[in-house]
C-alpha cells in the first residue's frame, strides 16, 4: 500500500506549486534534494486563489515495505527527513501585482516529517518547519503557554494566563531558548538580574522575547 498525501490549502491566495519529496535533504537556499533513487519529487501546480485542495498524484507514493522502520521513523545524521513538502508561492508587490525578476522571489514554507507507527499503523509527525521568504531563511518553532494568553474562550480568572511570578499580569514574554512564555515584562526584566534560569524548567535563559497579543477586543 501506498502512503499519499490528501489536504486543503488554505493560506496561500498566491500558491503555485506543492512538491512532495520522500527522502530529502534540505541545502542551500532551502533547496530540497532526493537522496534515495527511484524517488521522483512530484509537484502539483495551481492557479492562484484560496481553499485548494492537494491530492497527490496516484501511484507516486512510497511502498513502507520497501525500508526500515528505522529509516521512517527519524531523521538521519545528515539531516536526511523522510518526507517533505514545499509549498512555493510567487512574491507579491505592494501595489497587489506578482513580482517578474525571476525564480528567486519564490517564496516557500517547507514542512519535513517522520512517520512513527501507532498501532500498527504509519502515521506522520512533524519534524520541523522552515519559511523562505526573500531570499531569508526562518525555522518555526513553537512558543508554549501562548495560547492561553490569544485564547478568549478561557475565563480571565484563569490562572494559566497569569505571569508565574507576580501571579497578576498577563504573560507576554518568552524565554530562549525554551520558549516557555510564563511571566510578564516586568517581571522579566527583574528575572534578568536575578537568576538565569526558566522559572518553567529551569534551563538557562539566553533571551528574553515579549510578544504583545491582541485579543481582537481593541479597535
Amino acid at each position: 500500500m501506498l502512503f499519499m498525501i490528501e489536504f486543503l490549502l488554505f493560506i496561500y491566495s498566491h500558491l503555485n506549486s506543492i512538491t512532495v519529496i520522500f527522502f530529502a535533504k534540505e541545502g542551500e537556499d532551502c533547496n530540497l534534494t532526493p537522496v534515495k533513487e527511484n524517488h521522483t519529487p512530484v509537484t502539483v501546480h495551481f492557479p492562484q486563489g484560496l481553499g485548494q485542495k492537494f491530492r497527490q498524484p496516484s501511484g507516486t507514493g512510497i511502498n513502507f515495505s520497501m525500508f526500515e522502520e528505522t529509516e521512517l521513523s527519524k531523521a538521519g545524521d545528515m539531516d536526511n527527513y523522510p518526507l517533505a513538502v514545499k509549498a512555493e508561492a510567487s512574491s507579491v508587490l505592494p501595489n497587489g501585482s506578482e513580482s517578474n525578476q525571476g525564480s528567486g522571489t519564490m517564496n516557500s514554507q517547507i514542512t519535513l516529517a517522520i512517520f512513527e507507527k501507532e498501532k500498527g499503523e504509519f502515521r506522520t509527525r512533524v519534524a520541523k518547519q522552515i519559511l523562505w521568504v526573500n531570499g531569508m531563511r526562518y525555522e518555526l518553532q513553537e512558543i508554549y503557554g501562548i495560547g492561553n494568553s490569544v485564547d478568549g474562550d478561557l475565563d480571565s480568572n484563569d490562572p494559566g494566563k497569569e505571569c508565574v511570578i507576580c501571579l497578576s499580569e498577563p504573560r507576554d514574554t518568552t524565554v530562549l531558548p525554551c520558549r516557555h512564555m510564563c511571566m510578564c515584562s516586568e517581571c522579566a526584566k527583574v528575572l534578568r538580574f536575578q537568576t538565569n534560569r526558566c522559572p518553567i524548567c529551569r534551563q538557562p535563559v539566553e533571551r528574553l522575547l515579549e510578544i504583545r497579543v491582541n485579543s481582537g477586543s481593541e479597535e
